[in-house]
């Protein structure tokens, strides 16, 4: 009976097949990373437009209360109020206390 004879065949690294294999790898990184960063992106520039309308809005009321406190500091208004209440008047001076900063 004749046996089988076993031959061992030495494995040959195919470097084509790896350096394809790695470009595909790195094909697919790349669209991922780019659309990944992409949506990243347009989220980031849709939170800055809400930040920019939220500080215009602030603005505008930051405004309209600069021009009502100048409205009710007006000196005349101030004078007619102490009048109706009977106070005294000391040469229609009027002084704003409390705020150091505002000055008119």
């Amino acid at each position: 009976m004749a046996r089988a004879k076993l031959v061992k065949t030495k494995r040959i690294i195919r470097y084509d097949r790896i350096a394809c294999l790695a470009a595909t790898v790195a094909i697919i990184c790349f669209i991922s990373a780019r659309t990944m960063l992409r949506t990243y992106n347009y989220s980031l520039s849709i939170k800055a437009g809400e930040k920019e309308t939220t500080v215009r809005e602030m603005k505008k009321t930051v405004s309209s209360l600069e021009t009502e406190i100048n409205k009710l500091e007006d000196r005349e208004r101030v004078l007619a109020m102490i009048e109706e209440d009977g106070i005294k008047t000391n040469q229609n001076q009027v002084v704003i206390l409390g705020d150091e900063n505002h000055k008119k």
